[in-house]
């Protein structure tokens, strides 16, 4: 497929699942489940709404805290952006 001028590409997305920990500014907690990782972010699957912006830490087993914004909703789930220090 023949890439347009404009286009913006992604990084390359990696099919995995793991169960994680979202936690918010507002000191809550929600189970979620991370999809879709690239070095950038991933997807996020949980039974709670995000807003658009909105700043969270994710604890992820075996590799500790990531942050990062909200950058899109759905209906369950989210995409987020993993955050470096300057960012947050």
């Amino acid at each position: 497929m023949e890439r347009l001028q404009s286009w913006v590409g992604r990084k390359d997305r990696h099919e995995t699942v793991v169960d994680a920990v979202v936690l918010r500014t507002d000191g809550t907690k929600a189970p979620a489940r991370l999809t879709n990782f690239s070095d950038e972010g991933c997807r996020i699957e949980a039974q709670t709404e995000f807003r658009i912006g909105e700043r969270l830490l994710i604890a992820i087993p075996r590799m500790g805290h990531m942050k990062a914004q909200v950058r899109w909703t759905v209906p369950g789930g989210a995409g987020a952006k993993f955050l470096v220090e300057s960012d947050f």
